[in-house]
């Protein structure tokens, strides 16, 4: 059996903590919606799949999804603080807004990836960081493919590596 459930109404960011980097949002929001929406409290998740204008926030967590900008901003796992799912034997969701525990398992990491199995994750908190005081987007084109990749290489052994970097093949 396959159930299909729309979302798309629960796509509101429920509050801003900026002080303490987090912010609970619902699971329908679009990776875009997201993104515009944080930037009027000044910050950003930054997580962002390839799919973030159609996907969401809860379909990234059902999929642990991984964003181009992971060496930054981090993959799903490393932004999520809190999942909020519901289920047919109730709601799931941490007693407190801690990042991290040191005892037992965190069971976050059990519905993350889950594909909805266990149930339907209904809202998220979390990390977020300020946003950046520059933001610039370039392209270099380069003569052959070991030229690209050899500047790749070099650009990885810097302390101001870029947020996000792609060799493209044509």
């Amino acid at each position: 059996m396959v159930v299909s459930v729309d979302m798309s109404r629960m796509n509101s960011i429920k509050w801003v903590d900026k002080e303490n980097g987090m912010a609970c949002i619902q699971a329908g929001i679009q990776g875009q919606d997201l993104e515009r929406e944080l930037k009027q409290y000044g910050v950003i998740c930054g997580h962002e799949p390839d799919s973030a204008e159609f996907s969401t926030l809860g379909g990234w967590v059902a999929t642990r999804a991984s964003g181009m900008k992971k060496s930054t901003y981090g993959n799903i796992e490393d932004v999520v603080c809190n999942i909020t799912m519901v289920s047919t034997k109730g709601t799931y969701t941490k007693a407190n807004l801690w990042p991290r525990v040191s005892n037992g398992p965190d069971l976050n990491h059990l519905i993350m990836g889950s594909e909805g199995n266990y149930g339907i994750v209904t809202e998220v908190t979390i990390k977020v960081k300020p946003l950046p005081e520059v933001r610039i987007f370039d392209s270099i084109l380069f003569h052959d493919w070991e030229t690209g990749i050899k500047f790749c290489y070099e650009v990885s052994k810097t302390k101001n590596y870029p947020t996000s970097m792609r060799l493209v093949d044509n």
